[in-house]
């Protein structure tokens, strides 16, 4: 060997400076002994320094450094020479691949990562009981059982059997975790200091929520608990992989004899080693068997819906396949009942195997399925056959109007559990299987017309109806579109060609003449609905009032209370759009009275005074209507307060006294102009209501320019069809009752007014003014006469005296205990008809008039009363017609 190494000093400092700075130039397994050896004899000093220190050894902290730096290279040196020896030499250790291992990423599937998760939810669980921090453990367990739904919803698509649906460690948690509890509540009833507060909420809650969820997993916990072992073995038995497939050589395929004769000898095992027969002459005998086991307590679902899809596809009969489909499509829907809805996948094959059921018993007019039938055995093929030249037809036991009934629920559950917010994109892949589901309703339909089965027809139509009432034409007639060409209906016949309205008209009208009630109701609602959605006003209106079912509405069932609100919702906004602002006032004033219209609407559930159990607040869910059937509230909201707002201002600005304001008719009108009041400052409108209240403000003030302004601006009025025409509308109906509040606000200080100015102030036609002023003068509600020469309006001072004005509130508070009585009267009855001989003065006139009776004057008896009050306010005889009851809600209990 030789070295090449620096010369030092005698002393020991320099000596082992000098061993450290030497350099091995050898090489292969000479320069790395070497190596070693000079790592050891400097591990063995610096050792020795950690207690010995001789006089010599003053080395500072730079030496120190610089002795850590040459180690830090012979330990440099040492890796490199290996990984260079490593390259050449055979039989050495590779570092490299030890290093890529290192540097590898595990990627896990979204199904590993939600086991991680429940793992590590179990092992905090497990911490938590040993310290006694039942908080903790509390709100893991909480996971871990989102982690089972989430698992369950997820599995259930997939081919895996019952027996790899809910893993072991779930089960061992729960069991553990009983065990844990039961032990704790024991000591602690023995224990002299209690347990903190907190812990001790969550150890009972702990105790009530794993009472609960063993009852949802009882067989499931019977089997772990009897052999754990065995249990695991059958989980990991039946997520194993599945083993690939063998490619046949081509000898095997030629000589296919032989596989054939082997293939034979095996047959289909099911659950508990039973043997399944799944060939066309075993059909029977396997539904027979699933028939028996239906609604048993361990019966594998999923199974039974393997072995279903495994026999419609050996069926070869046409009645083969009726039986296996009037099977497989109620196992679908009961898959999933502990759920809070069907998995969406699993949704669309059960609606493709119900749409294929019933178009084989149109196809084939022999076969029909009826709820009651003839005794019959299920064991035996069976034909058409003709009996004294007359062919029978063959009849199945089953109920296809129940089996559509219960898809559509599901698909409405499906709606109502995904967010249309959050996943949209998934809620739109759902509602367009609506198109297809509304073509089996149709088919469904067209099947029970030629059976003349009168009671699933009117189900399935009332079905059809729910799905087209409240949609815009374009996508009915796409729906419509979809229908086959082929179907005979006398309801709605094909050949026939007719727009959306008319398609509902026949469809409402055939359920008119059906005998159950509840169908009628909701077929005219349906109906009441569809045409205030198209701006069919009058014709809404008029079948509501026809149909007396303001009267009736109260002893309804809940869904038709909620689709009756709809419809005077609806009603009320169609009022709005024609300018019938007293109209839609009166309408819409009893939902927004009650600061419940979510909730009414079935749209939320909201409940600021009543505390709900979980089974109550679970049966209001699912009451809620889908989002894409929800009314825009805040729409709702700025026709009210608009109309509101053209009603009230001029009526407060005619009144003399404090009480008369009090006596307004929009309580909430009045609450957000008292609330604006007593504000310092405003600042500019943020919202949909602010804007309503500063043109209020600015109505009374008499600025009619900026108060039009601040209404048309609102971007709420861009979702209805005809906004330019209601903007119209809006603009003149505010200029008029500018008009109305200025004369009210300001006759007080003229003596007379010209025509003409009034007629430029306001923007107005001088005929138009004159007819405004003329009618006020007639109604009482502005003392003055006009002067057609001079074209001026002459004010009247009319002075009360202090008797006439005690007389007047008298009268007032007579008028306003009548009232109140009659309310009274009609809730302790349950009825809000009225008797003729009980009406109250000036609601006389009939419902089809619009505006009143204009031979009749206003006021109390017809006859002139004060020109200030109630008596002027112009209500039309449509809401006389409506009595008290038009605009009445009926919250849903």
């Amino acid at each position: 060997m030789s070295f090449f190494a620096k010369l030092g000093s005698d002393s020991d400092s320099s000596s082992s400076s000098g061993s450290d700075s030497e350099e091995s130039i050898l090489s292969g397994d000479e320069g790395i002994a070497q190596d070693r050896k000079l790592a050891e004899a400097k591990k063995t000093k610096n050792k020795a320094s950690m207690f010995l220190r001789s006089d010599a050894e003053d080395s500072d902290e730079e030496s120190e450094e610089d002795s850590d730096e040459d180690e830090e290279d012979l330990s440099d040196s040492e890796d490199e020479r290996a990984a260079r020896g490593n390259k050449f030499l055979m039989g050495a250790d590779s570092t490299d691949e030890e290093e890529e291992e290192e540097d590898k990423t595990i990627v896990l599937s979204a199904k590993d990562k939600r086991f991680a998760e429940m793992e590590a939810a179990i092992h905090n669980i497990t911490n938590a009981t040993r310290n006694n921090d039942w908080v903790l453990a509390s709100t893991e367990l909480d996971k871990v059982f989102r982690f089972i739904q989430r698992h369950q919803v997820t599995v259930v698509a997939t081919t895996v059997s019952a027996a790899g649906h809910i893993p072991p460690r779930f089960l061992e948690i729960l069991v553990s975790l009983e065990k844990d509890v039961n032990e704790t509540i024991a000591s602690e009833k023995s224990a002299k200091k209690k347990m903190a507060p907190a812990k001790a909420k969550a150890l009972n809650g702990l105790k009530q929520t794993l009472k609960k969820k063993q009852k949802e997993f009882e067989a499931v916990l019977k089997t772990y608990i009897e052999d754990p072992s065995a249990y695991t073995a059958a989980y990991e038995a039946a997520n194993a992989a599945p083993a690939p497939k063998k490619v046949a050589k081509k000898a095997q395929i030629a000589d296919g004899g032989e596989d054939q004769d082997q293939n034979e000898d095996f047959m289909t095992i099911g659950k508990g080693g039973k043997a399944l027969n799944l060939t066309p002459e075993g059909v029977f005998k396997t539904l027979r068997e699933i028939f028996e086991q239906r609604g048993r307590k361990n019966t594998d679902r999923a199974e039974t819906i393997k072995i279903l899809s495994k026999l419609l596809e050996v069926s070869e009969t046409t009645y083969q396949k009726i039986r296996v489909l009037l099977a497989l499509v109620p196992a679908r829907l009961d898959y999933s009942q502990n759920l809070a809805h069907i998995p969406h996948d699993s949704w669309v094959l059960g609606l493709n195997e119900l749409d294929q059921l019933v178009t084989l018993l149109l196809d084939n007019p022999d076969y029909v399925v009826q709820e009651t039938v003839g005794e019959y055995d299920d064991l035996v093929e069976r034909e058409p056959q003709v009996v004294n030249g007359k062919k029978e037809r063959v009849t199945v036991a089953g109920s296809l109007i129940s089996l559509l009934e219960s898809l559509d629920n599901e698909f409405t559950k499906t709606l109502q559990h995904t967010d249309a917010h959050e996943k949209g994109s998934d809620y739109i892949e759902r509602l367009r299987q609506e198109a297809p589901l509304y073509t089996l309703i149709a088919k469904a339909q067209s099947l029970f017309e030629r059976e003349a089965i009168t009671d699933s027809t009117a189900r399935a139509v009332i079905r059809r109806l729910e799905h087209v009432y409240a949609k815009p034409n374009i996508i009915i007639e796409h729906f419509e579109s979809k229908i086959p060409s082929s179907l005979q209906s006398k309801i709605v016949p094909t050949e026939t060609k007719r727009d959306a309205e008319g398609l509902i008209h026949d469809l409402c009208v055939y359920i008119y003449g059906s005998d159950a009630p509840v169908l009628r109701a909701r077929a005219i609602l349906f109906h009441i609905f569809n045409h205030a959605s198209h701006g069919r006003y009058h014709q809404a209106r008029d079948l509501l009032l026809m149909s007396h079912l303001q009267d009736t509405i109260q002893h309804a069932d809940v869904t038709t209370q909620i689709l009756y609100n709809r419809a005077i919702m609806q009603l009320g906004l169609a009022a709005f759009k024609l300018g019938y602002v007293t109209e839609c006032q009166t309408i819409l004033g009893d939902m927004f009275a009650t600061q419940r219209q979510k909730e009414l609407l079935a749209q939320s559930v909201q409940r600021y005074q009543q505390q709900l159990s979980p089974e109550q607040e679970l049966i209001e869910k699912r009451r809620l209507l889908p989002f894409h059937m929800h009314l825009n509230v805040e729409l709702l909201e700025a026709a009210y307060l608009t109309s509101c707002m053209l009603i009230e201002v001029p009526l407060l600005a005619s009144v003399d006294t404090e009480e008369q304001r009090r006596r307004v008719t929009s309580k909430v009108f009045k609450r957000l102009l008292d609330l604006a009041d007593r504000q310092a400052f405003m600042g500019p409108p943020e919202n949909t209501r602010d804007h309503i209240i500063k043109a209020s403000k600015a109505l009374q003030a008499g600025e009619w320019e900026k108060a039009r302004d601040l209404i048309l601006s609102i971007k709420i009025w861009s979702l209805l069809e005809n906004v330019d025409q209601v903007k119209d509308i809006l603009a003149k109906k505010i200029q008029e009752e500018g008009l109305r509040t200025y004369l009210f606000t300001y006759s007080s200080y003229y003596a007379s007014l010209s025509l003409s100015h009034l007629a430029t102030t306001f923007s107005l036609p001088q005929q138009t003014v004159t007819s405004i002023i003329s009618r006020m003068i007639y109604t009482d509600e502005l003392p003055a006469s006009l002067d057609q020469i001079d074209k001026v309006v002459i004010f009247h001072r009319v002075d009360q005296s202090e008797v006439q004005r005690l007389a007047q509130q008298l009268a007032e508070r007579t008028s306003s205990l009548l009232e109140q009585n009659e309310k009274t009267l009609d809730l302790k009855l349950g009825s809000n008809q009225q008797n003729t001989n009980d009406q109250r003065s000036g609601q006389t006139t009939s419902a089809g008039q619009e505006g009143g009776n204009k031979n009749e004057r206003r006021g109390n008896n017809g006859q002139r009363g004060s020109y200030r009050g109630r008596g002027g306010r112009g209500r039309g005889g449509f809401n006389a017609g409506l009595g008290s009851t038009m605009g009445r809600r009926v919250t849903a209990q």
